[in-house]
């Protein structure tokens, strides 16, 4: 049986979007990466208003993340809704390193007030479930 592995996070993007160069991939297999800042408000111990910020890495996989490449920029409210992957490598000192990312299935996206454009939200979806693919590398990159 599996396990619920779901999870929804709001934020803004903290650079654009980049693709990762993999190491030897499968034929089609293609990665992009970007970054979300999300808030937690809330009143400390003694009343005072307070934030907390987290730094989430989201990977998208084949089509979903050449969309983002197209779409998405640094500042950029997004919407993310996917999975959580422990992702392991090898840092450029030998160490291994080991992080928690969303692989994104559904982005919706929101340009920044600044840019005077509609703020309707947009939405891209995994329309292939590439995600899921059992050709997804173990190993995802090397820093």
């Amino acid at each position: 049986m599996n396990h619920l592995n779901s999870v929804l996070l709001e934020g803004i993007l903290t650079d654009d979007p980049k693709r990762i160069e993999l190491a030897d991939p499968p034929e089609g297999v293609r990665l992009v990466k970007f970054d979300v800042a999300s808030d937690r408000f809330y009143m400390d111990r003694n009343g005072a208003k307070a934030v907390e910020t987290v730094f989430v890495p989201v990977q998208c996989w084949g089509a979903l993340g050449d969309r983002c490449l197209e779409k998405l920029h640094k500042g950029m409210t997004c919407r993310t809704v996917g999975r959580l992957r422990l992702c392991r490598w090898i840092s450029s000192d030998g160490a291994a390193r080991r992080s928690i990312e969303i692989v994104a299935q559904h982005l919706e996206f929101r340009r920044p007030r600044s840019s005077g454009t509609s703020s309707a939200p947009e939405i891209l979806e995994d329309k292939e479930n590439e995600s899921d693919s059992m050709s997804e590398p173990e190993t995802v990159y090397t820093m």
